[in-house]
């Protein structure tokens, strides 16, 4: 089974930035606590305005909890007001030979 890649985009609405960048950063601890995280990096841009997560885990489900757990949750909750755009490439490792 190959590891299952997410890349996920966010901008911040225009005066939202240092806020919804706190947000976005209680995000790095307990999700790299979690079963089956193999890698979660946030990067920011030069401008402050938007970030890029790297994700990389063990499999869907453990994904899916993830994605339903109580820190999610309350990230998805500011979305609405904070981001002026959040999006997510879901995809898969490839390597040579397969």
């Amino acid at each position: 089974m190959s590891t299952l890649v997410i890349v996920g985009s966010a901008k911040a609405r225009p005066g939202q930035a240092d806020a919804f960048r706190k947000v976005l950063k209680a995000l790095l601890l307990p999700t790299l606590a979690e079963e089956g995280c193999l890698r979660y990096e946030m990067n920011e841009s030069v401008d402050g305005q938007s970030w890029i997560f790297t994700e990389q885990w063990e499999s869907r489900a453990l994904w899916d909890r993830h994605m339903a757990s109580a820190h999610v949750e309350r990230y998805k909750a500011t979305v609405p007001e904070m981001a002026e755009y959040w999006t997510l490439f879901e995809g898969r490792v490839v390597r040579p030979g397969t």
